[in-house]
């Protein structure tokens, strides 16, 4: 068992809007490790996090082109994850890992700037307002995950990418279907093993 800390960059994937950027935050948490085999190991790892991104939007004006701005869209995970690694080399401490993820998330309940609109940039008629997508953060979220380790003993340097599968506009109410909103997070991490 140990504690870890790092940082992830997350990006939102959605036909409502272009992500402008994604969001950097810190990660912390634990991770447990059980090696059954010399190169083979299992690592689970619970974390909380922050994630989200700069979606671009757009304000209409009467008798003036759409305005292009940026919506913030930020939500909270507590997250759980789980990793089968395979060291291919008993001299490198390299290990390649594949697993999953579970997270819980929470939005982080920003309403301002409820004239921002998305959907459609050009039409205000087929848009959306940027403000309604915010109650999908609330709910869980799953997906894949692939990364590399390095390290032996105390400390573990990681770097994995997380691409979630759950459609989080389903957690919308009274919203028509059809419409997708996905995570997928690049994060870099370090352990320190007490045992």
């Amino acid at each position: 068992m140990g504690l870890l800390t790092g940082v992830q960059y997350t990006l939102l994937r959605s036909d409502l809007f272009t992500t402008a950027s994604g969001r950097v935050a810190p990660v912390v948490g634990f991770a447990f490790a059980v090696g059954p085999r010399r190169r083979w190991e299992l690592v689970q790892e619970v974390v909380l996090t922050e994630g989200g991104a700069h979606a671009r939007a757009v304000y209409f004006r009467a008798g003036a082109p759409p305005e292009d701005h940026l919506y913030t869209y930020k939500y909270y995970s507590f997250e759980t994850s789980l990793f089968a690694s395979w060291q291919p080399s008993r001299e490198v401490p390299l290990w390649l890992q594949a697993g999953a993820f579970l997270g819980g998330n929470f939005d982080h309940l920003n309403r301002q700037q409820r004239e921002y609109m998305i959907g459609d940039y050009e039409n205000i008629n087929r848009a959306v307002r940027a403000v309604e997508l915010n109650d999908a953060f609330s709910g869980l979220d799953y997906g894949a995950a692939v990364g590399l380790a390095l390290g032996e003993g105390r400390f573990r340097a990681s770097a994995r990418y997380y691409l979630g599968m759950k459609n989080l506009y389903r957690y919308l109410d009274f919203a028509a279907p059809g419409p997708y909103l996905r995570t997928s997070a690049l994060r870099c991490s370090l352990a320190y093993f007490l045992k």
